[in-house]
């Protein structure tokens, strides 16, 4: 619930503000748009004015020829040629300019079209009157700036320029509004975007305000629900402390009791078992075949009583009477059981035991051995037609020693893997394997004593493989020598 309200109030930041950014990025491309073409109007209105500049030149430059030409008319003096040579060849250069600025203006262009060849005329007949000044003198000068051509000519000129004027005119009246309509829609874009941006900001930041303090309320509220489950989790802790204490004094006292029950026992049971032998021995010629066989019976059952007993004493004294974990040698300790305590089953089975170099672990050595031994004894009475062949090897796992004793035996059914290690439970009768159903059960409580487990899987081939763990622990320099220089043992038969 609080990370999709994260999720919520990270997406509406990221949006608000991606938003806001694309937005002004809108603007500014608008108004960047705006400014180059507002700027472009302005190119071409100041290029309007050039055209209306050279237009201007152009009829001054037409007048200043003229003045200068009827100057020297009327005075042959040659000084006034010079103004008039002068304004000729600049109305030369502004036609050509004009040409050249309005080159894009097919409307200018044929209106200059219509206007050189008035201008040429107009040059020629200025140029010709200076002639016949010359060489008729005032006189002549006179007449023929009487007749008029000159005059008509420069009427024309001046309604050809007047035409190109209106037109360019009209252009930069266009071209001014155009102006003006950019600037007006850029301003328009740039505070209609910076309005909407600073909304957007606002609200993104309203939203903000509004989430922290929301966060701040749930925070409060997550604080009060912290110190309200902390003192809960003390009240539990205290609760289950002394429910542990409660039940380890239990534990204690029960596992006083079944030893104390199991040891009281054993006397009642050998004063049973012998006066029962006894008066079997003594009363013999006296009893008849069935008294016998309950007799027989009777001290069986005794000595089957007593036999329970001192396992369920052995199961008792794995949690009770085990000693501190210490630097044991596996093979040390396996070696003890194979040549004393098994010694005899193994000859008389004709077992093969045949085993790797095993691990030096932190353990204790009689409650190993008995594991040990346990696991040997079944796989010699649990064996098939074949005899007993039985290997033993360790393999590092997970930072554990894993300890294998393989076996070619009956086997035992994935179905049964569990229930062998439960305590009195039996998958055959006392008459086909006898025993009293605790030895893998004492195998593993010793096992789950040494923060290990046990496991039982199937032999390829036939037969099961019993496995354990046992953790692996640090080590002195010289224990670790000791593990590193681990001797191969040979087979046991």
């Amino acid at each position: 619930m609080c990370l999709d309200g994260a999720m919520t109030f990270k997406t509406r930041i990221i949006a608000g503000f991606g938003a806001a950014l694309a937005l002004l990025l809108c603007v500014g491309i608008l108004s960047y748009w705006s400014v180059v073409q507002n700027t472009n109007e302005r190119q071409w209105v100041n290029h309007t004015h050039l055209v209306l500049e050279k237009l201007d030149a152009l009829s001054a430059n037409l007048i200043d020829a003229e003045t200068g030409e009827r100057g020297y008319l009327l005075t042959g003096e040659e000084s006034y040629l010079a103004p008039y040579n002068g304004a000729a060849s600049r109305v030369h250069k502004n036609a050509k300019d004009l040409r050249a600025l309005t080159a894009d203006n097919p409307i200018q262009q044929r209106a200059l079209d219509s206007l050189e060849p008035v201008i040429e005329r107009r040059l020629a007949l200025l140029e010709h009157a200076i002639e016949i000044r010359k060489q008729g003198g005032l006189i002549a000068g006179a007449d023929f700036v009487m007749e008029g051509s000159g005059k008509r000519e420069m009427d024309q000129a001046r309604a050809e320029i007047a035409a190109i004027r209106e037109e360019e005119e009209g252009l930069l009246e266009q071209r001014l509004l155009e102006v003006e309509r950019t600037s007006r829609r850029t301003r328009v874009v740039i505070v209609l975007g910076n309005a909407l941006a600073f909304l957007l900001l606002s609200l993104a930041g309203v939203v903000v305000q509004r989430e922290m303090g929301h966060r701040k309320d749930a925070e409060d509220k997550v604080r009060s629900l912290n110190v309200d489950l902390e003192r809960r989790v003390n009240e539990r802790t205290a609760e289950l402390a002394e429910r542990m204490k409660d039940l380890a004094r239990s534990n204690s006292e029960l596992q006083q009791f079944a030893y104390v029950a199991s040891h009281d026992l054993q006397e009642p049971l050998r004063m049973v078992a012998s006066f029962t032998q006894l008066l079997g021995r003594r009363y013999k010629e006296k009893l008849d075949d069935d008294a016998r066989d309950f007799i027989n019976y009777a001290v069986d059952g005794a000595t089957r009583m007593q036999t329970l007993i001192t396992d369920l004493l052995s199961y008792s004294r794995v949690g009770t009477q085990g000693k501190p974990l210490e630097s044991t040698r596996c093979d040390e300790v396996l070696d003890r059981v194979l040549n004393n305590n098994l010694k005899l089953a193994i000859k008389e089975s004709g077992a093969v035991i045949t085993r790797d170099p095993l691990p030096i672990v932190m353990a204790d050595p009689l409650q190993l051995g008995q594991l040990f031994q346990n696991l040997i004894a079944n796989a010699i009475k649990f064996r098939g037609k074949d005899p007993p062949s039985v290997q033993i090897f360790a393999e590092r796992r997970n930072g554990d020693w894993e300890i294998s004793v393989c076996d070619n035996g009956i086997g035992v059914s994935q179905e049964h893997a569990d229930r062998i290690f439960v305590i009195f439970q039996r998958l055959h009768t006392k008459t086909e394997y006898p025993g009293t159903g605790i030895g893998l059960a004492i195998c593993k409580k010793i096992a789950e004593r040494h923060g290990g487990r046990i496991w039982v899987e199937p032999t390829p081939g036939g037969g099961s493989t019993f496995r354990f763990t046992i953790p692996s622990r640090q080590f002195s320099q010289s224990q670790r020598r000791e593990h590193d220089e681990l001797r191969v043992p040979a087979s046991i038969s």
